[in-house]
């Protein structure tokens, strides 16, 4: 190979490297993916306090503890079971409401306990509405591990809790989502169907 040849070749490849580099050095940095619009328009993590509050509502729960659950909630709160479509759950509407069913289901279904263990609580921002609740601002997805005890047949479910905050960081809905059936077989009820049990 001639001197020449010899030249050429490494202005070639020392000019394909450099923009190889620089090229990929400057898409990068070209890049503006740290906005806020860039990571996600419709939700953003809230604050950790949320996850706490919720931590804390599920823990009144699994206790039985219904009046401390119940300071947690708003007034007007709704409770949304997982036994239905969006248009054809069972909610209840209002705290009270909320408490008098949760009172009466502890004294009538046979439930002895449950034990709350391996929660998830993941706190965001909605700033679009939502589409199904049409609700924006502060929600908690939370995930946990309950053990509850029917008259001594014991039923392990994985459930789903979503709250959302009103503005006095009370909650002013519940979206609950897990399998019933384990706890319809347990009782051999539908405890929201009482005149007859779900196959």
């Amino acid at each position: 190979m001639t001197k020449l040849k010899k030249l050429i070749t490494i202005k070639a490849i020392f000019l394909l490297s450099a923009l190889l580099i620089f090229g990929c050095t400057f898409t990068v940095s070209d890049r503006d993916d740290t906005s806020d619009e860039a990571i996600n328009s419709s939700y953003e993590i809230a604050s950790g306090e949320y996850s706490d509050l919720s931590e804390k509502a599920i823990k009144h729960l699994a206790n039985f503890e219904f009046d401390e659950w119940g300071e947690m909630m708003s007034d007007d709160v709704e409770y949304y079971f997982p036994d239905g479509d969006a248009g054809t759950r069972t909610v209840l509407t209002g705290k009270q409401a909320v408490l008098d069913w949760y009172k009466n289901w502890r004294e009538t279904s046979g439930i002895e306990r449950m034990t709350y263990t391996n929660g998830v609580h993941v706190p965001v921002t909605a700033k679009k509405s939502l589409n199904y609740s049409g609700l924006t601002g502060i929600i908690v997805m939370s995930y946990f591990s309950n053990e509850m005890v029917y008259n001594g047949k014991v039923v392990n479910l994985r459930m789903h809790f979503a709250a959302h905050f009103n503005d006095d960081n009370l909650i002013d809905r519940y979206y609950t989502y897990y399998d019933r059936t384990p706890i319809i077989n347990a009782v051999n009820a539908n405890i929201l169907k009482p005149e007859r049990a779900e196959e």
